[in-house]
Protein backbone atom coordinates (compact mmCIF):
# COMPACT_ATOMS: atom_id res chain seq x y z
CA UNK A 1 0.00 0.00 0.00
CA UNK A 2 2.89 2.38 0.71
CA UNK A 3 4.19 2.05 -2.85
CA UNK A 4 0.69 2.70 -4.18
CA UNK A 5 0.33 5.79 -1.99
CA UNK A 6 3.65 7.07 -3.35
CA UNK A 7 2.43 6.51 -6.90
CA UNK A 8 -0.75 8.46 -6.15
CA UNK A 9 1.29 11.27 -4.61
CA UNK A 10 3.59 11.33 -7.64
CA UNK A 11 0.55 11.51 -9.95
CA UNK A 12 -0.74 14.49 -7.96
CA UNK A 13 2.63 16.18 -8.47
CA UNK A 14 1.98 15.94 -12.21
CA UNK A 15 -1.42 17.64 -12.02
CA UNK A 16 -0.69 21.34 -12.22
CA UNK A 17 -2.58 24.26 -10.81
CA UNK A 18 -3.53 26.09 -14.02
CA UNK A 19 -2.61 29.52 -12.68
CA UNK A 20 0.75 28.82 -11.05
CA UNK A 21 1.80 25.78 -13.13
CA UNK A 22 2.83 23.95 -9.95
CA UNK A 23 1.83 20.44 -8.83
CA UNK A 24 -1.08 20.16 -6.41
CA UNK A 25 1.08 18.75 -3.60
CA UNK A 26 3.41 21.74 -3.76
CA UNK A 27 0.38 24.01 -3.90
CA UNK A 28 -0.75 22.52 -0.57
CA UNK A 29 -4.12 21.51 -1.98
CA UNK A 30 -3.90 17.79 -1.11
CA UNK A 31 -4.79 17.10 2.52
CA UNK A 32 -4.78 13.31 2.55
CA UNK A 33 -4.65 10.14 0.47
CA UNK A 34 -6.81 7.29 1.77
CA UNK A 35 -6.32 3.97 -0.04
CA UNK A 36 -8.98 1.29 0.37
CA UNK A 37 -8.38 -2.45 -0.10
CA UNK A 38 -10.78 -2.57 -3.06
CA UNK A 39 -8.69 -0.25 -5.24
CA UNK A 40 -10.61 2.86 -4.32
CA UNK A 41 -8.69 5.98 -3.35
CA UNK A 42 -10.25 8.91 -1.56
CA UNK A 43 -8.37 12.18 -1.81
CA UNK A 44 -8.87 15.09 0.53
CA UNK A 45 -8.34 18.35 -1.28
CA UNK A 46 -8.68 22.04 -0.54
CA UNK A 47 -10.20 24.37 -3.08
CA UNK A 48 -8.04 27.47 -3.53
CA UNK A 49 -11.07 29.75 -3.46
CA UNK A 50 -14.83 29.53 -3.42
CA UNK A 51 -16.04 29.62 -6.98
CA UNK A 52 -12.61 28.80 -8.42
CA UNK A 53 -13.16 28.63 -12.18
CA UNK A 54 -10.53 25.88 -12.57
CA UNK A 55 -11.71 23.64 -9.71
CA UNK A 56 -13.75 21.23 -11.83
CA UNK A 57 -10.94 20.98 -14.35
CA UNK A 58 -8.43 20.20 -11.58
CA UNK A 59 -10.74 17.51 -10.16
CA UNK A 60 -11.12 15.98 -13.63
CA UNK A 61 -7.33 16.03 -14.15
CA UNK A 62 -6.74 14.44 -10.73
CA UNK A 63 -9.22 11.63 -11.38
CA UNK A 64 -7.82 11.04 -14.85
CA UNK A 65 -4.16 10.96 -13.74
CA UNK A 66 -4.68 8.85 -10.61
CA UNK A 67 -6.93 6.40 -12.50
CA UNK A 68 -3.98 5.57 -14.78
CA UNK A 69 -2.20 3.84 -11.87
CA UNK A 70 -2.38 0.03 -11.85
CA UNK A 71 -4.43 -1.10 -8.87
CA UNK A 72 -6.62 2.01 -8.71
CA UNK A 73 -10.22 1.20 -9.58
CA UNK A 74 -11.93 4.45 -8.61
CA UNK A 75 -11.04 7.92 -7.38
CA UNK A 76 -13.19 10.00 -5.06
CA UNK A 77 -12.37 13.58 -4.15
CA UNK A 78 -13.54 15.00 -0.85
CA UNK A 79 -13.33 18.76 -0.49
CA UNK A 80 -11.89 19.78 2.88
CA UNK A 81 -13.69 22.97 3.84
CA UNK A 82 -12.56 22.85 7.50
CA UNK A 83 -9.22 24.48 6.78
CA UNK A 84 -9.35 26.83 3.82
CA UNK A 85 -6.38 26.90 1.47
CA UNK A 86 -4.08 29.90 1.80
CA UNK A 87 -0.84 30.90 0.13
CA UNK A 88 0.91 29.82 3.33
CA UNK A 89 0.16 26.21 2.33
CA UNK A 90 2.40 26.47 -0.73
CA UNK A 91 5.85 24.88 -0.64
CA UNK A 92 8.88 27.12 -0.99
CA UNK A 93 9.38 25.81 -4.53
CA UNK A 94 5.81 26.75 -5.43
CA UNK A 95 6.23 30.22 -3.96
CA UNK A 96 9.43 30.80 -5.93
CA UNK A 97 7.85 29.68 -9.18
CA UNK A 98 4.79 31.86 -8.61
CA UNK A 99 6.99 34.85 -7.83
CA UNK A 100 9.05 34.25 -10.97
CA UNK A 101 5.80 34.55 -12.95
CA UNK A 102 5.01 37.90 -11.34
CA UNK A 103 2.65 36.79 -8.56
CA UNK A 104 3.04 38.53 -5.21
CA UNK A 105 3.20 35.84 -2.53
Amino acid sequence: MVALAEQVSHALDQVLDPHFKVGLNDMGMVTDIDLKDNGQVELGMRCPCIGCPAWKMMQHNVKSKVSEIDGIESVKIRVDWEKPWTRDDMSEAARSKAQSHGYVI
